[in-house]
């Protein structure tokens, strides 16, 4: 089986400057078996804070949920821009500037972690100060796989 018949892949937020925020794609993880967020940072100027909400609809953004995270080790193009640091655990972390720019944070989350009856799950982004060029895609592994897999969000 191929990756695309085994995972899903939702493009959760568009590649552009989302320096007034942005709010992604809702995911239903009550049709997967386990999330990662590929989130893609470019230039970033100022501060912004990543959540994950869970709701019990698509786009509802109720409880802020507890999600795993991977920081690339270095920026893009560099040696090490494919190895991460340590996994740690948010339910609001800040993506500041210096720390974040030009590179990639994997957000991991099992749906068996999220709030009862809130299946629907929303990555966010608050506003940064001046830059935040991001975007990001999803890999959903569903609960059922093959070439013609129902949708995820």
């Amino acid at each position: 089986m191929r990756m695309s018949e085994h995972y899903k892949f939702p493009y959760v937020i568009k590649s552009l400057d989302n320096q007034a925020g942005a709010t992604g794609d809702s995911i239903n993880s009550g049709t997967a078996r386990h999330i990662t967020w590929l989130l893609q940072l470019g230039a970033l100027t100022g501060d912004a804070v990543l959540t994950v909400k869970s709701g019990a609809s698509q786009g509802t953004e109720t409880t802020s949920e507890t999600f795993h995270y991977r920081l690339a080790d270095a920026e893009q193009a560099a040696a090490g821009a494919d190895a991460f640091g340590d996994w740690a655990n948010s339910s609001s972390l800040t993506l500041t500037a210096a720390t974040y720019d030009n590179k990639i944070l994997i957000i991991e989350l099992d749906p068996r972690e999220v709030t009862a009856d809130q299946p629907w799950l929303t990555l966010s982004l608050s506003g940064a100060a001046d830059v935040l060029n991001s975007s990001c895609v999803a890999v959903v592994e569903p609960r059922y796989s093959g070439h013609d897999a129902p949708t995820v969000i």
